[in-house]
C-alpha cells in the first residue's frame, strides 16, 4: 500500500466512522452500550445455570460470557461491514479510480476498531472482578484476533463482490450469523448441551476461538494452538485467493450497481 492509498485508506476509516454514528445521540457509546445490555440480560437469565454446568464462579462467568460476545460480535461486524464495503462506496468506485481492496479494508478497521475498544473494557472488569491476567494469555487472545482478521479480510474480497450480485446475501447472512451466535456456545458452558449433539460446537472453528479466547483469559492457559495456528495459515492462504478473484472481478463490477 502506497503513501496514496495509505492517506485514502485512513479517510474512508474517518468517513465510515462518522457515517455509522451520525444522527445518534449516544454516538460512538453505541459500541460500548450494545454488548453491555446484551451482557446485563444473558447474565441476568443464565448465570446462576450456567455457573453451575461450567464449575465457574459468578466473577468467571461474568468475564466467561463477555470475552464470548466480544469475540462474537467481532466476527459478526467484520462479515457484514466487509460484505457490504463494496456497496457502501459504490458512487466513489464509479467515479474515482482507486485501489478497490482500500474499501474492504477500511471496512473491516472499524469492526478491529470495536474490538479493541471491548477487549480493553473486558480486561478492566477482569481486573476488578481479580481475575489475573497473564502476558501469555493476552499474547495468545492477539494471536487469535490476528487469524480472524485476516479470515474476515479474504471472506470479504469474496463476499464483497457476490453481494452486489446477489442481494438476498445480506438478508441470508444475517441470518446464519445469529444461527452461528447459538451454536458457538457464546452464553453458556458447552456441559448444558447433550452429549451427542456437542459435536455442533467441537466442530464449528467459531466456537473454538471463543473458547480458546476464554480459556487464555481466565486461567492463562494455551489451548487448541495447532488449530489456531492452522487457521493462521489457512487465513492467510484465504486473502491471497480472495485478492486474486476480487481483482479479477471487481473491474467489471460497476455495471451492477
Amino acid at each position: 500500500m502506497n503513501s496514496n492509498d495509505l492517506d485514502l485508506y485512513k479517510q474512508f476509516v474517518k468517513t465510515t466512522f462518522k457515517m455509522r454514528y451520525k444522527g445518534s445521540i449516544l454516538g460512538f457509546l453505541w459500541v460500548l452500550l450494545k454488548p453491555f445490555f446484551v451482557f446485563l440480560i444473558l447474565f441476568v437469565i443464565f448465570s446462576h445455570m450456567s455457573s453451575t454446568a461450567g464449575g465457574l464462579t459468578s466473577q468467571q462467568y461474568a468475564v466467561y460470557l463477555l470475552s464470548g460476545l466480544i469475540v462474537y460480535t467481532f466476527f459478526n461486524e467484520g462479515m457484514i461491514w466487509g460484505m457490504g464495503s463494496i456497496m457502501e462506496r459504490a458512487q466513489l468506485i464509479i467515479k474515482i479510480n482507486f485501489k478497490r481492496d482500500v474499501v474492504v479494508a477500511s471496512s473491516l478497521s472499524m469492526a478491529l476498531i470495536n474490538f479493541s475498544i471491548n477487549l480493553l473494557i473486558v480486561l478492566v472488569v477482569a481486573l476488578i472482578l481479580n481475575i489475573s491476567i497473564s502476558f501469555l494469555g493476552l499474547a495468545y487472545i492477539l494471536l487469535i484476533s490476528l487469524a480472524m482478521l485476516l479470515g474476515l479480510y479474504g471472506i470479504s474480497f469474496f463476499t464483497s463482490i457476490w453481494l452486489v450480485h446477489v442481494r438476498d446475501l445480506q438478508h441470508i447472512m444475517e441470518l446464519v450469523l445469529q444461527l452461528l451466535f447459538y451454536a458457538s456456545a457464546v452464553f453458556f458452558p458447552v456441559e448444558m448441551i447433550p452429549e451427542k449433539y456437542r459435536f455442533i460446537v467441537y466442530y464449528n472453528p467459531m466456537a473454538r476461538f471463543v473458547k480458546a479466547v476464554r480459556e487464555a483469559l481466565i486461567y492463562g492457559q494455551i489451548t487448541d494452538l495447532k488449530f489456531v495456528l492452522v487457521a493462521l495459515v489457512g487465513s492467510i492462504v484465504l486473502v491471497f485467493l480472495g485478492r486474486v478473484y476480487f481483482n479479477k472481478h471487481i473491474k467489471k463490477i460497476a455495471e451492477h450497481f
